[in-house]
């Protein structure tokens, strides 16, 4: 098959035990090293244009993806996407990962996905290159056999590939919103009014290497939803 050689870079993980970075006291954090993780807790999933499902590559220190062919770019088989189950609809998930150096790489995650037959259908997809945060809305397009994506936001930040980055994300199904931060820089939020959220999320390899070194989900969250005024010193 066309497709088997773009998955030879994305090998899949072996079932190993459930293992935490560290005890954070709030939700669980899941440590994505090798042997610290139960795989079977993840489901692969593929976009349209893929002929069959591949998951991230176990690392060493972390899970994620090799870099791609000019090629495989081309025929946009540069996408790996691996999900879960929060069990919650009012939640909060955070993300500490790595951007590869390759031209374009954006590590990814998504959340409140439809998925048939392990196809992804539509999700909230929030990718991190060296240039930018962006957000966008995946729908997978029958007539075309492509994703489509539709742009939503971004922001105009340098991210250095050379360190580890933290991703959080909280997102409520009563609200319709989903609040997102990359490091400490401001928090954005987006309403998605006509979007029938879920508990489901995923971490995403995208465009070249990326490494996914541990995930803390939790109920509820942190995140603000809108601004306050600081706290007076008494």
């Amino acid at each position: 098959m066309r497709t088997k050689r773009a998955f030879l870079l994305c090998l899949v993980v072996t079932a190993g035990v459930t293992g935490l970075c560290a005890d954070e006291g709030k939700g669980r954090t899941i440590c994505f090293a090798k042997g610290q993780w139960q795989a079977s807790e993840w489901t692969p999933v593929r976009l349209i244009e893929h002929e069959s499902t591949a998951t991230l590559a176990q690392k060493a220190d972390s899970v994620g993806t090799g870099a791609f062919t000019k090629e495989e770019r081309k025929k946009r088989l540069d996408n790996v996407l691996l999900m879960t189950d929060s069990k919650a609809t009012e939640g909060e998930f955070t993300v500490t990962f790595r951007i590869g150096k390759e031209p374009g790489t954006a590590p990814g995650f998504f959340l409140c996905p439809v998925v048939k037959e392990g196809v992804l259908q539509k999700a909230i997809s929030i990718f991190v290159a060296d240039y930018t945060m962006a957000i966008w809305l995946a729908e997978a397009d029958p007539a075309s056999g492509k994703t489509q994506y539709t742009h939503l936001v971004r922001t105009a930040t340098y991210q250095d590939p050379s360190v580890k980055h933290v991703f959080r994300c909280r997102y409520s199904k009563k609200r319709k919103s989903v609040a997102v931060r990359l490091d400490e820089n401001d928090v954005l939020v987006l309403r998605f009014p006509d979007l029938e959220m879920n508990s489901l999320i995923g971490i995403w390899g995208c465009h070249g290497t990326c490494d996914f070194y541990d995930i803390t989900i939790q109920e509820g969250g942190t995140l603000p939803w809108k601004g306050t005024p600081p706290e007076q010193k008494p």
